[in-house]
């Protein structure tokens, strides 16, 4: 017997996905084409659909009806899920009194503001205090957010990008994948000065978009559902149901930069465009986790566009559009060059080796930070420290320090575990694909679609499912640290 207030709630969740898909459209357009001077009037059409969409999550008629959904019972996998997100963010808004709200909202785009000055300045003195108040809440709203199996304050935050995970489960993954990328490093730095490495040249702009577009469709990218746009920050959004974008940004001196942009965002946008229908008509599609998109778009930049296997492909595609050195490169040259591993201070400049330890350095100071193991004053000092330590680097400033990521400053602390979290997942993934189809004969020639359409069928139609369910339900046992770690050493050990 369907649910009569599932029924009711029908309208109040179409209303929502039409402003959501209204919204994704100007944000797309500030981001990428819009005029300059039309940008202060098209931030004022996000303020004003955004506090539309706000306003149906208060309606008292609405939050009578999830509650009542909830009490109904009868719900399907998707719809439980729903209405349980729902309820938490119901019960999250009616412990924290509006005025306190606007508070910290008002604390966290200052606090955002400010960073941006320092970092421009090199100089974290000029928003310490900012991101000391910011902490300060932080850590007060974690008591808002903690649920019953949360044993920190930090576990409030992760469960907000990752449902159902906690800090021991990253804690255990973590560990030993840290500990095999501290002692190895000087042995993968020692082999890489030893491999072929062709010179790095500058391809102009127009020739790397025609290449971005050959990359598209090499991944099996659909451009009748898609566009490629140029913006300062890469990244990738589903809009609607048909309607999933990619942006990129061209460096003349590098194009390997934007060629891994355009393979990870695309990889992102076909999780998009796969989403089953069941996902969109229960109003699940885009509920899959941060870790679980950064799967995706991981596995296709690196495991698939990094591979031995995919390397004469694009090869092939840089001699068409970018033609100069390629034309004699070698295979092996071209693999060594996309693979090098280097000791970087950035962590979105960091190759496949090295960049989890970045991920993983910023996890523990945000981890202790919000527990109050590590106070505010202490944070640069241990930031250098780390990266002393894990990667032999001493940080210059603050610039390409403490200051150089957004996401603290815009209270933003639980995301960084996600990007490595990725990486773990999608090797498991690959190890069950490779079961069951011949990746590496596929990607040599060139047929990614049975690719996407195995993930398809066996991935994306459960991302809606909170982590730990998913991954069981992809691969058949929980996430396990093992594989990234002999796939490492597998390519840059052996």
């Amino acid at each position: 017997m369907p649910n009569k207030s599932m029924t009711k709630l029908e309208p109040y969740f179409e209303k929502r996905d039409r402003l959501r898909h209204l919204l994704g459209v100007i944000s797309f357009d500030v981001e990428t084409t819009a005029p300059e001077k039309s940008i202060e009037k098209e931030n004022d059409l996000l303020n004003f659909y955004s506090a539309e969409l706000a306003e149906i999550s208060q309606d008292k008629e609405f939050i009578r009806l999830v509650k009542a959904a909830k009490e109904e019972g009868g719900l399907n996998d998707a719809e439980a899920l729903l209405i349980d997100d729902l309820l938490f963010d119901i019960s999250y808004m009616e412990k924290l009194p509006i005025e306190k709200f606007m508070e910290w909202n008002l604390a966290m785009s200052k606090c955002t503001e400010v960073w941006k000055k320092a970092k421009n300045a090199s100089d974290w003195s000029m928003v310490e205090p900012y991101f000391k108040k910011l902490v300060e809440i932080k850590r007060e709203e974690s008591e808002l957010l903690r649920l019953p199996f949360h044993k920190t304050k930090y576990d409030a935050f992760l469960s907000q990008y990752e449902k159902g995970q906690t800090q021991e489960d990253v804690d255990r993954v973590f560990e030993p994948l840290k500990k095999f990328l501290i002692e190895n490093l000087p042995e993968v730095l020692k082999r890489q000065s030893k491999l072929e490495m062709p010179p790095l040249l500058p391809h102009d702009k127009d020739s790397q978009a025609h290449l971005s577009i050959d990359l598209l469709k090499a991944i099996d990218y659909d451009l009748t559902r898609g566009v490629l746009r140029e913006t300062e920050h890469p990244f990738s959004d589903s809009i609607a149901r048909d309607d999933c974008r990619v942006t990129t940004h061209y460096y003349e001196d590098d194009w390997r930069s934007s060629m891994y942009s355009v393979i990870h965002e695309g990889g992102h946008a076909i999780q998009f465009q796969c989403w089953p229908d069941y996902q969109f008509e229960n109003h699940v599609n885009g509920r899959a986790s941060a870790a679980l998109c950064e799967t995706h778009s991981r596995f296709y930049e690196n495991l698939l566009g990094r591979s031995k296997a995919f390397a004469p492909v694009l090869l092939d595609l840089c001699k068409k559009n970018l033609g100069g050195e390629f034309e004699s490169m070698s295979v092996d040259g071209f693999y060594n060059l996309v693979n090098q591993v280097t000791r970087s201070l950035v962590r979105t400049e960091a190759d496949e080796y090295t960049y989890c330890l970045h991920i993983i350095l910023r996890y523990e100071l945000e981890r202790d930070l919000i527990n109050g193991k590590l106070e505010v004053e202490d944070l640069p000092s241990a930031w250098n420290k780390k990266y002393k330590e894990y990667l032999g680097i001493d940080v210059p400033d603050d610039a390409h320090g403490i200051l150089q990521d957004v996401h603290w400053y815009g209270g933003g602390f639980g995301y960084f575990p996600s990007y490595a979290l990725g990486n773990l997942y999608g090797t498991q993934i690959l190890a069950k694909m490779k079961k069951e189809i011949d990746v590496d004969s596929l990607l040599e020639k060139g047929d990614t679609k049975p690719i996407k359409e195995w993930l398809a069928k066996n991935d994306f139609a459960y991302d809606y499912l909170n982590p730990n369910d998913w991954i069981k339900k992809v691969v058949g046992q929980e996430m396990d640290p093992s594989y990234f770690i002999e796939y490492l050493r597998e390519k840059f050990l052996k």
